[in-house]
């Protein structure tokens, strides 16, 4: 009797730690750097077991209000200031990613352009191929690895620490078997540095739901229906682009989706 109740003692205890262990809430701080509007951004991902939370283009330094909107007759909106500089280049909630392990699908948050609206969209996880490095580095506290990889259009490399084992990252980057710390697109386009992290942090939690993400009045969207708005969005800059070349009697490029948007669908 005593060996059985000992048993169950035993058994109660590792269960105990391993629910404790992943029932655990953290959140990496990140500073995240954006050359495609020259601004740098405070972001942050909050995960557990079964799910993780990325914010990013929600808080920035130093930047004005100071933006004039005008409808240039076809409906695009064109942002005009004397310095670039001086736009605000945050989003009131952000941009937001949010990975649900247990439906195996990914909710998001993104806007074209710092004048259009907000996208809210979903897909299934998308399984990304890492091709495993034999770089090691430490970052902060933690032992790393490198993988890199070609993912939508772009090619990334990618900093991970088996210490939190669980496949989790910034944006989209996701799927490795620990937690992403550091992540940059070859081009520059994207990057990802690591600041600080809080493991277990008791203050910000994952949203509960994927409904917590939206407005009142909205709904997620397909990821064929938003590739389809990211097609229209391409075209419309491309022709707002022609008419401001005809009215100045000036040769442009055509508009090129990988010099502006993060996801490089091919149009």
């Amino acid at each position: 009797m005593m060996k059985k109740q000992f048993l169950l003692c035993s058994l109660l205890i590792i269960f105990n730690n391993v629910y404790s262990q992943n029932s655990k809430t953290g959140v990496i701080y990140y500073n995240h750097i954006d050359n495609h509007y020259g601004e740098s951004y405070n972001s942050y991902l909050v995960f557990n077991q079964s799910a993780s939370y990325f914010v990013t283009a929600k808080d920035s330094l130093g930047l004005s209000n100071g933006v004039v909107v005008t409808d240039d007759n076809g409906g695009d909106l064109l942002v005009e200031v004397v310095d670039f500089d001086e736009v605000k280049k945050t989003r009131a909630e952000g941009l937001q990613v949010f990975v649900d392990k247990l439906v195996d699908s990914i909710y998001f948050v993104n806007a074209f352009t710092l004048s259009s609206e907000m996208i809210y969209s979903k897909e299934k996880t998308p399984k990304i191929s890492w091709v495993f490095q034999k770089e090691i580095k430490k970052i902060g506290t933690f032992n790393c690895k490198k993988a890199i990889a070609d993912f939508r259009g772009r090619k990334y490399s990618c900093w991970y620490t088996e210490g939190i084992p669980l496949p989790y990252g910034p944006w989209k980057l996701q799927g490795l078997p620990g937690l992403i710390l550091e992540a940059k697109s070859e081009d520059g386009f994207f990057e990802i540095r690591f600041k600080k992290i809080k493991y277990p942090e008791d203050v910000v939690r994952v949203p509960s739901s994927k409904n917590q993400l939206l407005k009142k009045g909205t709904s997620f969207i397909s990821l064929r229906d938003y590739k389809l708005k990211q097609q229209q969005s391409i075209k419309a800059s491309d022709n707002s682009l022609k008419i401001q070349a005809k009215r100045f009697h000036i040769l442009m490029d055509p508009f090129s989706e990988k010099d502006n948007f993060l996801e490089v669908f091919g149009f």
